[in-house]
């Protein structure tokens, strides 16, 4: 059996991000910019994922990152 040997001289090309990462990273961007409301915008994310996108149900948390965002634009 024969031993596979490397070459030393190969370059090495680091596997491409997915899709999905390289948006994931710029949903990051866009959420570290709503600040101090941040926290109410995820709330918000995972409410929808939890009720299948139904909105009707996450009006609490749309209401809070609403008035926050308010607030922040009053100041």
């Amino acid at each position: 059996m024969e031993k596979a040997t490397e070459n030393p001289n190969s370059e090495t090309q680091p596997s491409p991000q997915p899709n999905h990462q390289m948006d994931a990273d710029d949903d990051d961007e866009n959420v570290k910019q709503l600040k101090e409301c941040s926290s109410l915008y995820l709330s918000l994310q995972d409410c929808l994922v939890d009720s299948n996108r139904d909105w009707k149900s996450c009006q609490k948390h749309v209401q809070a990152l609403k008035a926050c965002h308010e607030r922040r634009t009053k100041k």
